[in-house]
């Protein structure tokens, strides 16, 4: 007789669930204006390079977007999935972007006018380089074989980072993420024209760092690095600008700072730049910190000559003995201008900050989005914000939406 009274149980107890799930669907409030709202999550099924996928780069352009991955171990390729507007994948499997035997790591993409440059570390025994590679809006790849931006770049597997500006893109790289561990290096780039071929030599960018803190306000490319002077304490933060033709000048930001800056990232909103910091405190409680400063379009501080605090958390003790892992962080475009508001993703919470320097309510990110895994951030500035990050076996899309 019991499963014949749990049937019946199931029966009764199911409408009245069904109908209680209605009432609250009915009553949820809608979202306020000026907020954030995150979407829901799409996934595309891939294989890990690693227990995890190691590399997952998304850009968005005017009409369309573009997710990119590395996937399948020593023999690496490169796949990638066409997005719509609202985040969701075209193409459900992925497609293959490059097969060509060797080791692929650390692929990174941004829109340049009506199509796409992607870039990354190609391995091989002899040597490894930095290629790109360009893609129409479809996914096509533009070249029949992928650039050579760098030949022959050492030992070390580097960080990948790619800026599009309305002249060209540049591409970057620096840093080494093989077994899981980060030694910091000088940062290199090389500027590609638009008919995507490299112009000139790659030049120095930062004396230390991992590639990918570039900005762009459409006609130069921008980033921001201190000098290290000793543990704990960093030298003045300069902003380096620039030009298409790899011309750079520098204009510095702040004095010396008790705290150890790492990685910067910058985001520009057509009147200023945002410039996200990730650095170290030693006073106190050792302490990873997100801080910012907004920067007007001759480099003159906006809001007073200091970093602001957006958030704190404590780090390992191991962290004296290896302070890089906490100082520089691969995870690409954390600030993004999305038409409305800077948003920062700090490894908790989306910040919107606007541009008079007020931060608004943070969204927790713990339900969301897994930590220490690839993520990658990309605006077109329409009020929506594509976010992509690995999920063991698979690629994730979440579109962050602006409620007007």
């Amino acid at each position: 007789m019991k499963p014949a009274i749990a049937a019946i149980l199931m029966l009764t107890l199911a409408p009245l669930a069904a109908a209680a799930g209605d009432r609250g669907r009915a009553v949820r409030p809608a979202p306020a204006r000026g907020s954030i709202v995150v979407g829901q999550e799409y996934r595309i099924p891939a294989t890990p390079d690693s227990p995890w996928l190691e590399s997952v780069a998304v850009a968005v352009g005017p009409s369309s977007g573009i997710v990119l991955w590395t996937e399948g171990g020593s023999k690496a390729t490169i796949r990638f999935a066409r997005l719509a507007t609202d985040g969701h994948p075209l193409d459900a499997a992925g497609r293959l972007l490059l097969e060509n035997g060797h080791y692929q790591r650390h692929v990174a993409i941004d829109a340049f006018k009506d199509q796409f440059v992607a870039a990354w570390c190609d391995v091989t025994a002899e040597k490894k380089q930095i290629v790109a590679i360009r893609l129409d809006g479809s996914g096509r790849a533009l070249d029949s074989v992928p650039v050579v931006v760098a030949d022959s770049i050492g030992n070390s597997e580097p960080e990948v980072g790619v800026t599009c500006s309305n002249a060209g893109c540049l591409v970057t790289w620096g840093g080494d993420g093989s077994y899981g561990k980060f030694s910091i290096g000088a940062v290199s780039a090389q500027v590609l024209s638009s008919s995507g071929r490299a112009a000139g030599t790659p030049f120095l960018v930062a004396p230390k760092g991992i590639g990918n803190g570039i900005g762009t306000d459409s006609l130069n490319f921008c980033t921001a690095y201190a000098e290290e002077v000793a543990y704990g304490q960093s030298g003045p933060l300069v902003a380096k600008f620039i030009s298409a033709n790899g011309i750079a000048t520098e204009m510095p930001l702040l004095s010396s700072s008790q705290n150890q800056i790492g990685t910067t990232w910058m985001a520009w909103n057509g009147a200023q730049w945002f410039i996200l910091l990730l650095d170290l405190t030693t006073s106190g409680e050792l302490a990873q910190e997100f801080r910012f400063m907004r920067v007007d379009g001759a480099g003159h501080a906006l809001g007073g000559p200091t970093a602001t605090l957006l958030e704190s958390a404590g780090v390992p003790l191991l962290c004296p003995w290896v302070p890089d892992l906490f100082l520089y962080d691969p995870q690409s475009r954390r600030v993004v201008w999305d038409g409305t508001n800077f948003l920062v993703f700090t490894q908790r919470a989306i910040i919107p900050v606007g541009t008079d320097g007020r931060v608004a309510a943070r969204i927790a990110t713990d339900g969301y989005f897994p930590r220490s895994y690839a993520t990658s951030v990309s605006s077109a500035g329409n009020g929506r914000t594509i976010v992509a990050y690995s999920r063991d076996s698979a690629v994730a899309i979440r579109a962050i939406d602006e409620v007007p």
